[in-house]
């Protein structure tokens, strides 16, 4: 008959002795009961590690995506607000574009009335501006003629009158009463029959004399029928003259613009008392200075 027991005898130094009896049965139970338990917690073990690994894994990308979800809601911010900005630029541009197209259309129309207005004085002076087209001696960029090409003519045909009339003799040297004109007169000195050259403007010693146009002094000298006098050249086939002045304040040689005090009244030379004569040359012609006079109010709207 097989023995189903295990016996352990378990002895002490003294000599004495414990016996056991231990069930073959209920020690193979154990053990497997054992070996099972330890299969268990190492299995647990195993997938807690992962668990845990799994669970960090999450965390990060939970935190990752709250980072990229805020980050998203602030880009989605700054887009709205660039989109707002970008919005306010392009209606202050049209805005800007709308003011610069009706200045545009102002200047294009104030130059218009300029040039005429220029156009008018010249023609009443009788200046006639010659431009003589020849392709043998010109040149420059190509330029396309379209949108804003009349206004870009009536600058160039504005500055060139302009230029021309910025030399040309208008208005008056002294602004009092004229006290003899051009043409025939009996001579004041000997009652004769002769011819005045220019106009008398009464004034007092001291007064301002100033040019009537832009040019360079030809003459600032002394005679005994002029006295003191002053010539210049407006380089147009225009001279004016001033004569018998107390004090000469240009030299021969020095550029002068209108306005520009150049002397003053006096009574010097062959003269009857303190007064300026005034006389305008054309190509070495004397010529009535009286229609240049009367066309000052015209220049004046030109400067406006």
């Amino acid at each position: 008959m097989q023995n189903k027991n295990l016996h352990i005898l378990v002895t002490g130094e003294s000599g004495n002795g414990r016996a056991y009896v231990i069930s073959k049965k209920a020690l193979r139970n154990s053990i497997t009961g054992c070996l099972i338990g330890a299969l268990v917690l190492s299995l647990g073990s195993a997938l807690s590690v992962r668990l845990f690994s799994s669970n960090y894994t999450l965390k990060k990308e939970v935190a990752a995506l709250r980072t990229d979800i805020k980050t998203n809601t602030e880009l989605a911010t700054q887009l709205a607000t660039a989109t707002s900005q970008l919005e306010e630029y392009q209606q202050q541009i049209s805005l800007l574009r709308q003011q610069q197209e009706n200045l545009v259309e102002k200047s294009v129309s104030r130059l218009d009335e300029r040039s005429k207005i220029i156009e008018s004085v010249m023609d009443s002076i009788g200046v006639e501006v010659i431009i003589e087209e020849d392709p043998k001696h010109s040149g420059g960029p190509f330029i396309s003629s379209g949108e804003g090409s009349y206004g870009e003519q009536l600058l160039l045909h504005t500055d060139k009158y302009l230029s021309i009339l910025e030399k040309t003799p208008i208005g008056r040297p002294l602004p009092t009463k004229i006290s003899s004109r051009f043409g025939r007169r009996k001579d004041p000195l000997n009652k004769k029959s002769a011819f005045h050259e220019g106009l008398d403007f009464k004034g007092k010693t001291g007064d301002k004399i100033r040019a009537t146009g832009g040019g360079t002094v030809k003459t600032s000298t002394y005679s005994r029928g002029w006295g003191n006098y002053i010539v210049i050249d407006h380089h147009n086939g225009y001279k004016t003259l001033f004569a018998h002045l107390s004090k000469r304040l240009v030299k021969k040689g020095e550029n002068v613009t209108r306005g520009m005090v150049i002397g003053h009244v006096g009574n010097t030379g062959r003269s009857t008392g303190s007064h300026l004569h005034y006389e305008i040359q054309l190509h070495g012609k004397p010529i009535d200075p009286m229609k240049y006079i009367k066309i000052a109010s015209l220049s004046m709207k030109i400067k406006n």
